[in-house]
């Protein structure tokens, strides 16, 4: 009894060890992405995205495992995650990508959707930037849950500059209600 016991309070004290380093992965993260700002002066693409990543994981980290360590892990795959969106695409094509998703969510077909957009930006000098594409296919057909939710797993897939980044999550709407959320990244 007394070794279950200190099994058990040590995994206890790795685990809040884990969720520091955690912790100080976002605070880092956050602090190196806070300092971007863009042309207009407001905070970057970067740094908004890391900051509403991190706020949308820490609530679905901690609805889907209701404990500490659930939002502290999903504060931080969050983060990540929406640095690397933010990073990336620009509210048009943010916008772009959502509607490509919403098709795509409730699309009967595993067929792609997909939306070019054209640079919203002038070229000091040179050449226009090629424009972006962004896609969202749905790999699955999708699952009513048995709280009534309905969940399907979409490949999400950005071009940009040259460099295409894909990402599969899967995104629920709950009965009733038109907005989807992803549960996983």
């Amino acid at each position: 009894m007394t070794a279950m016991t200190l099994g058990t309070s040590g995994l206890g004290a790795f685990g809040r060890k884990i969720a520091m380093t955690a912790v100080g992965l976002v605070a880092a993260l956050g602090l190196a992405t806070a300092c971007t700002t863009s042309e207009s002066g407001g905070p970057s693409n970067q740094a908004m995205g890391t900051v509403m990543g991190a706020a949308v994981g820490g609530a679905v980290g901690g609805l889907a495992f209701g404990t500490a360590g659930g939002v502290v892990g999903g504060a931080l795959v969050g983060a990540l995650a929406g640095n690397l969106v933010g990073r990336a695409l620009d509210n048009q094509e943010r916008a772009r990508l959502a509607q490509a998703t919403q098709t795509a969510f409730v699309s009967e077909t595993n067929t792609s959707t997909t939306y070019t957009v054209e640079p919203t930006s002038k070229p000091s000098a040179g050449s226009a930037p090629p424009p972006t594409i962004v896609g969202a296919r749905p790999l699955a057909p999708a699952t009513t849950r048995a709280d009534g939710s309905t969940c399907r797993p979409i490949e999400l897939t950005a071009t940009k500059n040259g460099q295409t980044t894909t990402e599969t999550t899967t995104f629920c709407k709950t009965a009733g209600s038109s907005e989807l959320k992803p549960v996983s990244v």
